[in-house]
């Protein structure tokens, strides 16, 4: 069989970048492992079910504030049965779709392990069979990892591929990691009724030089609000079984007693076993592709994407940079790998979305900064929604004006941010951002206005005698 693209991964990635090449004009093929892995990590054990359920604990919260609106709730029951079954009704109506909308496109889907036999063939183990094409795109995602003497068995330690396989509510939890993970299923858990103690190793919630410190301190406030205990500099020392418990002994010298663990320490990238050897591409020392900005490996007719490109392992970045790899392929140079206008959104008890650079980042690149800030407290939309806590902060590049980052945690914040994404992408400076208009009320409004606070400068609130 003949193509001019075969896309090894079916997952966020490789089906973005089929559907785009089929849109320019390509034959195209994908091979994914399984039937019931189509659609990737993100879709069957990561971003989707997690939003799904994160949002379940919003609603949740929310519940908690309907007296304010003149509601007056008699209570609620929890059902993880019900949860499981809305949560896994949305992931496969996803996934079903995606193999009926390539199949009606006449995009063909291989079911198997797909191997680089030489620079023009894919061999898929399952199916037996050899994929001639023009172009090979790598798309094969991310795996979980364990960490030191805590390894998963599905019964009481869970990584995230296994902890979708709960089918009750414990009533203890202990969770290992305050990354992106760790946090949201800490609210998670603790919204559904949990007990949540949360170690981190690092000495804050989010230790990544790309999220503001102030963005960690505000998280790290509300979770113990809402009476998740918080250990940071902490890590697990040893564990032992006690009947259906575990006693877990931390670095801190304390012992805790907990139903289940739960590890958010990280994944690493899918590059063993995928033929890379037969062809000569290069991967760095973590066992990332390396690629340039065009997604292309060492081997000129094969690129890659996704999670096996770098540690930014996100679904958008992914999809992102197939498109970048599918348009270098056909010859445009215009579309090109950027991580600097990539956006990263947690979703926690609060949102937090970030693009670019922090203040400290952009002032150790040698930047000379403006930064302008605004909080949601006053925002007439927050205070009508009853989420008025958060800020807006916008970097900016005093000499001339450009946008260097944006970074907003509160209500929404995940949509938000794309305002900012695009000018950034577009190139607008932050005077045009100044002079936009926002509707009112709106949460958009306070965008607008850190940019006033920078370009116009701010305003001093004097208290009245």
């Amino acid at each position: 069989m003949r193509f001019d693209l075969v896309i090894v991964g079916a997952g966020s990635g490789g089906y973005e970048a089929g559907l785009y090449a089929h849109r320019r004009g390509m034959k195209v093929a994908l091979v994914e492992l399984s039937p019931e892995s189509v659609g990737g990590n993100c879709l069957n054990r990561g971003c989707i079910p997690s939003k799904y359920m994160r949002h379940g604990a919003y609603l949740l919260e929310k519940f908690q504030k309907m007296p304010s609106y003149g509601i007056l709730p008699k209570g609620y029951d929890l059902d993880m049965k019900k949860l499981r079954e809305g949560r896994d009704h949305v992931v496969v109506s996803i996934r079903e779709g995606f193999k009926k909308f390539a199949q009606q496109l006449k995009i063909p889907i291989f079911y198997g392990r797909g191997v680089i036999k030489d620079e023009r063939t894919v061999y898929v183990e399952g199916e037996d069979i050899e994929l001639k094409t023009g172009f090979i795109l790598l798309a094969t995602g991310s795996s979980t990892t364990s960490l030191g003497n805590l390894v998963p068995d599905g019964r009481y330690i869970y990584d995230t591929d296994q902890i979708w396989n709960l089918e009750s509510f414990p009533k203890r939890m202990l969770i290992v990691g305050g990354g992106a993970v760790g946090v949201e299923f800490a609210y998670i858990f603790k919204m559904y009724g949990c007990d949540v103690v949360l170690v981190e190793i690092k000495d804050r919630l989010l230790p990544s030089n790309d999220i503001p410190e102030e963005s960690s301190r505000y998280l790290a406030r509300k979770l113990k609000r809402l009476g998740v205990d918080i250990r940071l500099k902490t890590s697990v020392e040893s564990w032992e079984r006690k009947g259906e418990s575990l006693n877990i002994k931390l670095s801190d010298g304390s012992e805790v007693i907990v139903d289940a663990v739960l590890l958010g320490v990280g994944r690493k990238p899918n590059t063993e076993g995928i033929g890379l050897e037969n062809v000569g591409i290069k991967k760095d020392q973590r066992g990332f592709l390396l690629v340039n900005e065009y997604c292309q490996t060492c081997v000129e007719n094969i690129y890659a994407c996704g999670d096996i490109t770098s540690p930014l392992m996100l679904a958008h970045k992914s999809m992102y940079e197939g498109r970048v790899a599918v348009s270098h392929m056909l010859g445009d140079r215009d579309l090109k790998r950027d991580e600097r206008i990539v956006p990263k959104i947690i979703y926690s008890a609060y949102e937090i979305a970030s693009v670019g650079l922090t203040e400290e980042q952009a002032e150790e690149m040698g930047y000379e900064v403006k930064v302008g800030v605004v909080s949601f407290v006053p925002n007439p939309k927050a205070m009508d929604d009853g989420e008025n806590e958060g800020f807006v902060r916008l970097v900016v590049d005093a000499e001339n004006g450009g946008i260097l980052g944006c970074h907003i945690l509160g209500p929404y914040a995940g949509e938000l941010i794309h305002q900012v994404v695009h000018l950034m992408k577009a190139g607008k400076d932050v005077e045009f951002l100044s002079k936009s208009m926002y509707a009112h009320p709106s949460l958009s409004e306070a965008i607008g206005q850190s940019a006033m606070e920078v370009h116009f400068g701010p305003l001093t609130w004097a208290k009245r005698h």
